[in-house]
């Protein structure tokens, strides 16, 4: 698996696979404050000190093909990715203030998870 270094286009690329037709996908947040990690058949997110990718301080990111030309592993800083994380719950929030309380609930775990 390749490790590749533009960042900000894989954390992009991961956040818009925890969308479906626009909308944020609630049970993607809620999965990955469970089980500190989320993820489909090609694209993942782990920060689970029990796997064998895991670097303090940081979120791996998974890109498997047909997802992208080649495997690749990316490590995002744990702010960096809780920000970005944090802006796109913010935004469904303003859409759909009824998500408000499960939304802050995840991130309050995944904020704790990451040590932050």
């Amino acid at each position: 698996m390749g490790t590749i270094y533009d960042k900000n286009e894989y954390l992009k690329y991961y956040l818009e696979s925890i969308f479906f037709l626009g909308k944020l996908r609630l049970d993607a947040i809620a999965t990955m404050a469970q089980y500190k990690g989320q993820g489909d058949e090609y694209i993942q997110c782990s920060f689970d000190p029990a796997d064998e990718d895991y670097k303090e301080g940081y979120v791996t990111l998974y890109f498997w093909e047909p997802a992208v030309k080649e495997d690749v592993i990316v490590w995002i800083e744990n702010k960096k990715f809780y920000g970005s994380l944090v802006d796109i719950c913010n935004e469904t929030i303003e859409r759909f203030p009824r998500t408000k309380e499960e939304l802050e609930e995840n991130l309050q775990k995944i904020k704790q998870h990451l040590d932050l």
